[in-house]
């Protein structure tokens, strides 16, 4: 792409951006703050009204000499529309949104349908959803795909996503021409915090940790409003941090990290049955163990409930003291499945954080619930237009 093009791009972007957070706004502000001639910028504004990005809404006061009142603009939101799909182990979020993060349309499906690839199968609802909308394809954006597991931003391939038993699957190829584009694909918990910094817990701060415990465990990381993927793009993977620096165990990225394996989902689950027979009267005995119930079990008073519940808030607060101590983030954004329990478990990792750690960070519960990735999805390709 020549320089000139670029240049003329990144006025663009820095125009619209003008527009959208400081509405409304006159041509010859947008000029004095952006350090831009005014033609530059009437050009540019005149071409973001015929596409409709932009609209004039009246004029604000008259100049100190008596001139003609500025032309305010405003932003347009429903302009164009992004999809976003956030595909989990079990269940695929839809998500179709205007430019602001309202919702147009949304949709949940089985991640897979039997006898059906599944990548296939997503092609194939996600069109389906995408028809159904009524938005037209010329008004698209484009699209963000989340996925589970170890992600290449750079090229979208799922390297390896042990829920959907996929090793170097490229989502980016597999959904070309399927989906409107640019198709931007990432892991699923950096969505989330991508969809919770948009529209949710993180709207205020720009130095943010999120982080998913759900059946698994994993971290996504906001340094300076920006998503922080490391070099290889792994930043996060807290999951596979070690809890005993004694441990010869072998560590595999195809399987559940060390610390997935005693503070996610599956980790209280395995806590409870390997600890049943030292609590023989707990109301836990003979049932199918999920996560919620033995928050629930103790609250009432159950030991096996109370015994699993402290060492998963030990746990977590543990890894939570290392992300403190590396990122100094001003928020830390928790969710995923098992925060369902709600509030109560986030104040009692953070009475613990404060027991173990002197530096604090706002320990908060996510606001998006399960729609957090989607949103994070929806907004990946706006965002992209913004820096273009």
């Amino acid at each position: 792409m020549r320089m000139g093009t670029v240049m003329r791009n990144v006025n663009r972007a820095n125009v619209l951006r003008e527009v959208r957070l400081n509405q409304p706004i006159s041509r010859a502000d947008i000029a004095k703050r952006l350090e831009l001639s005014r033609s530059v910028v009437s050009d540019i504004v005149d071409s973001l009204l015929v596409e409709g990005f932009v609209r004039e809404v009246g004029t604000g006061s008259s100049t100190s000499r008596g001139g003609r009142p500025s032309v305010r603009l405003e932003f347009v939101p429903t302009a164009r529309y992004s999809f976003g799909m956030d595909i989990g182990g079990t269940k695929t979020m839809f998500l179709l949104t205007d430019l602001a993060g309202t919702v147009i349309a949304q949709r949940k499906i089985a991640s897979r349908r039997e006898g059906v690839d599944t990548v296939e199968h997503l092609r194939t609802e996600a069109q389906r959803f995408l028809q159904e909308s009524g938005v037209p394809m010329d008004k698209m954006v484009g699209s963000g795909v989340g996925a589970p597991g170890l992600i290449n931003y750079m090229d979208g391939t799922v390297l390896a996503a042990p829920g959907l038993d996929w090793v170097n699957v490229n989502l980016k190829e597999a959904f070309h021409s399927y989906l409107p584009e640019p198709i931007i694909v990432d892991n699923d918990v950096n969505m989330a915090l991508i969809g919770e910094k948009w529209v949710g817990a993180g709207r205020d701060d720009d130095d943010v940790i999120f982080v998913a415990i759900g059946t698994g465990i994993g971290a996504a990381l906001m340094i300076q409003g920006q998503i922080h993927r490391g070099a290889a793009g792994y930043a996060g993977e807290v999951g596979y941090v070690p809890i005993d620096p004694f441990t010869n165990a072998q560590s595999d990225v195809t399987r559940f990290g060390a610390l997935e394996n005693v503070a996610s989902g599956t980790g209280i689950r395995l806590e409870v049955q390997s600890n049943m027979n030292k609590f023989g009267h707990s109301s836990l005995q003979g049932r199918e163990i999920r996560a919620e119930d033995v928050f629930e079990a103790a609250r009432q008073g159950d030991e096996l409930g109370q015994y699993v519940v402290n060492k998963t808030v030990k746990y977590l607060a543990f890894a939570l003291a290392h992300m403190i101590a590396l990122v100094n983030p001003a928020k830390i954004i928790l969710g995923g499945g098992v925060m369902r329990v709600g509030n109560t478990l986030v104040q009692c990792i953070d009475q613990r954080l404060k027991q173990i750690m002197p530096i604090q960070a706002d320990l908060t519960l996510a606001q998006l619930g399960e729609l957090a990735g989607a949103y994070g999805a929806a907004a990946s390709p706006i965002f992209e237009m913004y820096r273009m």
